[in-house]
């Protein structure tokens, strides 16, 4: 199997992807400018780029407005939001379903990875959490 090209591929399509990370560049877009957006490094049909906009609309991650002739689609929310929020739940689902292999690779991460003071910084968080639990 291939690799992927970024982390978000990992939870949406690789079409998906690049299609969300033109409308996060391009901003209120339409389908026909994330076509041109796209056209350069993909040869994809303009109904193609349509169904995956209407998909992500579906999904709510991106906003549809239908007022105009040409739909136009904004993202809504923003990379970064979407980074963390995703984020967020795949550790829950790793966390609620495998603790101890979860955590033991967050530990290792840190200590393999951190910059000076995070691992200080975690330390002191975990001493709140226990205080507040007692």
């Amino acid at each position: 199997m291939a690799k992927r090209k970024n982390q978000l591929e990992g939870l949406l399509g690789p079409l998906e992807t690049e299609v969300m990370e033109a409308v996060w560049r391009l901003g209120e877009t339409t389908v026909r400018d994330v076509h041109a957006d796209l056209a350069p490094t993909r040869d994809l049909a303009y109904t193609t780029i349509m169904t995956t906009m209407a998909r992500l609309a579906s999904k709510g991650l991106l906003q549809k407005d239908t007022a105009g002739l040409a739909h136009r689609y904004r993202p809504a929310v923003t990379r970064e939001e979407y980074a963390r929020s995703t984020v967020t739940s795949v550790v829950d689902w790793l966390v609620t379903r495998f603790p101890e292999p979860a955590l033991s690779y967050f530990v290792k991460v840190v200590g393999d990875e951190a910059e000076p003071g995070q691992v200080d910084a975690l330390r002191a968080r975990i001493d709140e959490l226990r205080a507040e639990e007692d």
